[in-house]
């Protein structure tokens, strides 16, 4: 937990999920995926993540979200209408490849840098970010920048200034929620008529940090020497959005779901 909260302990070592969801419009039937966890074959990551799982994370796919969904009798070839991915880390993309040709991508602004072009693995072999990840016959889709946006894609809900009303009958919001990864998204999701969850991804990686009690951690950056590292990209931007987020759940309590909250995960196993 060194890496994530401030005074953690070097062998403060945690077993955390890395959740996705199903979302099904009540009306229309379609059904969304929300992140895809990690996937079983992590031998075909990237090298570089590869060799991350082998020396610092160790993980356990006990089931993948296509058992996941199969247990569902939800066939992620045919049934399965539109993939967000909050960002693009190993642990929320998992196999996009299983799932059928007729299935939509969605990604957060501005990931086309790190999935296109020159950066990317296999042309950067030092690259965490594979260009194949998304097979060419699937639809991918950026959400626009907001700086660059003219179609009026974004509008304002509550604390956050960009949001996008999915389905059309406020039941489904994307958010942009910058500052952990270039395109980091998150979702406000209508379960019924008097509850709402929100699906926070990584913007923040324990609870005590989205609570207040603890801080995200500072620690050296290796190639620097300098103390300026976090588990963001951008930790001011980051910082910014976690507090739109605590004020949106003291205004409303909406519920706050981690990608990676164990405690949570646990104590609502059997709930969703």
């Amino acid at each position: 937990m060194d890496l994530f909260v401030q005074g953690s302990a070097p062998d403060d070592i945690r077993r955390v999920p890395s959740m996705s969801w199903l979302i099904e419009h009540q009306v229309t039937k379609r059904k969304v995926v929300f992140d895809l966890g990690i996937r079983r074959d992590i031998e075909n990551y990237p090298p570089t993540v590869y060799e991350r799982l082998q020396t610092v994370v160790k993980t356990e796919v006990p089931q993948d979200v296509f058992e996941s969904l199969n247990k569902l009798h939800i066939d992620p070839q045919n049934d399965v209408d539109t993939v967000i991915i909050s960002h693009l880390h190993y642990d929320h993309v998992g196999d996009p490849s299983k799932f059928g040709p007729n299935v939509t991508f969605l990604l957060g602004p501005g990931a086309e840098e790190l999935i296109l072009g020159p950066k990317t693995y296999p042309t950067d072999p030092e690259s965490n970010y594979d260009s194949n990840l998304i097979p060419q016959g699937n639809k991918l889709s950026f959400l626009p920048v907001p700086s660059t946006d003219t179609s009026g894609f974004w509008e304002p809900l509550g604390p956050f200034p960009q949001t996008h009303d999915f389905f059309g009958d406020k039941s489904l919001f994307i958010i942009n929620a910058p500052g952990h990864c270039i395109g980091h998204l998150n979702a406000l999701v209508r379960v019924d008529n008097q509850k709402w969850l929100y699906l926070a991804a990584d913007t923040t990686h324990n609870a005590r940090i989205l609570h207040g009690t603890a801080q995200t951690a500072i620690y050296t950056d290796e190639a620097t020497g300098l103390r300026c590292k976090s588990a963001h990209s951008d930790l001011e931007a980051a910082e910014a959005h976690l507090q739109r987020v605590q004020e949106f759940a003291r205004e409303t309590g909406v519920e706050i779901i981690l990608a990676h909250d164990a405690d949570w995960y646990e104590a609502n196993l059997k709930n969703y």
